[in-house]
């Protein structure tokens, strides 16, 4: 995956724990070896997991759908249930190529997420890292 040119700016990012994100609607795309290592995070069998938690899409990849109103099947209250091992997409969160990509972007999501644009500085290379981590389309 090609990383944008991130604009010359600071990025601030503190998470609250709040499980905004997590709520949000979309899709939560996961990367090859990801639904083996949740299902065992789970105590599931992989076949169970699949059927009760991911939609196919497209070459043999997986996601977690998040529909309208209802939040990630994996939430617990407002935490994730498989934080030790949650997708690269959630651990890539709010460093995802689109958002830091896009000063707009950026501003659109901050009214979702509260810990956007607060607490220290998060070095470039570290954004680099973050945005690494998600497996993409």
């Amino acid at each position: 995956m090609k990383l944008p040119v991130l604009a010359r700016r600071t990025y601030r990012f503190e998470c609250t724990r709040c499980g905004a994100c997590c709520r949000r609607p979309g899709a939560v795309i996961l990367g090859p070896e990801e639904p083996k290592r949740l299902a065992r995070h789970l105590g599931m069998r992989l076949a169970a997991f699949r059927r009760r938690f991911l939609v196919p899409l497209e070459r043999g990849r997986w996601a977690i759908e998040v529909p309208e109103g209802a939040g990630c099947p994996l939430l617990d209250g407002d935490l994730c249930s498989v934080e030790a091992v949650k997708p690269g997409q959630c651990r890539a969160y709010p460093f995802w190529p689109e958002l830091v990509g896009d000063r707009g972007a950026w501003r659109r999501e901050a009214a979702f997420c509260e810990g956007m644009n607060r607490g220290p500085k998060v070095p470039e290379d570290e954004i680099r890292r973050q945005m690494s981590l998600d497996p993409g389309p």
